[in-house]
């Protein structure tokens, strides 16, 4: 488990720390305020593959795939010069895509010596006799002594002092996944869910049903959808006619219905219950929390959550705008004695943005009197 974030350089995040952490955490603040980065940098962290995770997470936010960079950062037609959604992953307090400037990110626990950095560098890419390629180290000893081959700017990743992974243009692809890179996987790590503000797409969540198909997964994600209708009897993924999966909820007294036409709650609940019951030993990560969801229906959750949570081991981080959100999340700590729950207020002062962790009694007097959360 993450029992404490040090972040340094990453997207809005100068240099931010949360003390404490616990099996449940919640986030909140104003917009822009990093809330949805920080999730973010959580996964990271985390990650299973350094690549993959790396690529996924600068794709959450960018319109269509990631293409390859320009190898030393490039510009269009007007002279401009582009960012790489990669390289959008670090802070940066200098011009925009200068590919000289010295980025690099910092991700750990407290105290920990296996923190993961990133760094943005310069490399020399060798094309050997064979074909193949020799990525080396720029050597500094009062200037750049650079080989015969080409200076290219590549993404370097390090757990501790150890290099985990290197991410060149050529890992980013049109076919993103297809990685052609240098890379070490690290297989001490738990399982990572993610539930973007906007949802799953289907092909993932029909990915997802399919992972519960041995086991009682399947069947806890429909009870909670009961929590919404007390009808649902089943849910099926069939082929649509543009080989796409369409999700089927089996409805008493009217048959199979699209989920789709269901409303956004269901939709909702549906792609937090598959997450949660994917992530088990793992990270479970939620941006919006109440996106689509009626009051009375975060509470529940909430409280659905926390049971599976302790029981299966997955530490929750979630954010949300909503009051009703987090006088769920109170009641369900409380309710259920998890001790280890925290809940953050994210604010920003100009250019810093830092967190206060806020004593849940105190948050629950305030909602009870309908106070401001402070």
């Amino acid at each position: 488990m993450i029992e404490s974030l040090h972040i340094a350089g990453f997207k809005l995040f100068r240099d931010l720390t949360l003390p404490k952490l616990g099996r449940m955490n919640l986030f909140f603040g104003e917009n822009n305020t990093g809330k949805s980065c920080l999730l973010e940098a959580v996964g990271i962290y985390a990650s299973h593959n350094p690549i993959t995770d790396i690529l996924y997470i600068a794709s959450l936010r960018s319109q269509g795939e990631i293409r390859p960079w320009e190898p030393r950062g490039g510009s269009n037609e007007q002279g401009t010069s582009l960012r790489h959604p990669v390289f959008d992953l670090f802070r940066r307090d200098g011009p925009m895509g200068d590919p000289d400037a010295k980025s690099s990110i910092l991700i750990e626990q407290i105290g920990d010596s296996d923190s993961l950095r990133l760094e943005d560098q310069l490399r020399d890419i060798m094309i050997n006799t064979d074909g193949s390629r020799t990525v080396s180290p720029i050597a500094r000893d009062g200037q750049e002594e650079i080989g015969f081959g080409e200076l290219a700017r590549v993404l370097a990743v390090y757990r501790g002092n150890k290099s985990v992974a290197l991410i060149t243009r050529r890992s980013a692809l049109p076919s993103v996944w297809r990685l052609h890179a240098q890379k070490q996987a690290n297989e001490d790590v738990p399982a990572i869910a993610h539930v973007p503000a906007n949802g799953l797409s289907d092909e993932v969540a029909a990915s997802l049903w399919d992972s519960l198909i041995q086991g009682p997964g399947q069947e806890r994600v429909l009870s909670w959808l009961r929590v919404i209708d007390s009808r649902i009897e089943a849910l099926d993924f069939v082929a649509g006619r543009l080989k796409e999966r369409i999700a089927l909820l089996k409805i008493e007294g009217e048959g199979r219905i699209p989920l789709r036409s269901m409303g956004d709650g269901l939709r909702r609940m549906f792609h937090i219950g598959l997450a949660m019951s994917t992530a088990s030993k793992g990270i479970l990560l939620i941006d919006e929390f109440e996106n689509g969801l009626h009051w009375r229906v975060q509470r529940e959750l909430w409280a659905a959550l926390a049971k599976a949570a302790k029981e299966f081991e997955v530490q929750i981080f979630a954010t949300t705008h909503s009051r009703d959100c987090i006088g769920g999340f109170v009641s369900a700590s409380k309710e259920l004695g998890i001790e280890d729950a925290t809940l953050y207020r994210l604010e920003r002062e100009g250019d810093e943005i830092y967190a206060v962790n806020l004593a849940l009694v105190n948050v629950e007097d305030a909602l009870e009197v309908n106070g401001e959360v402070r």
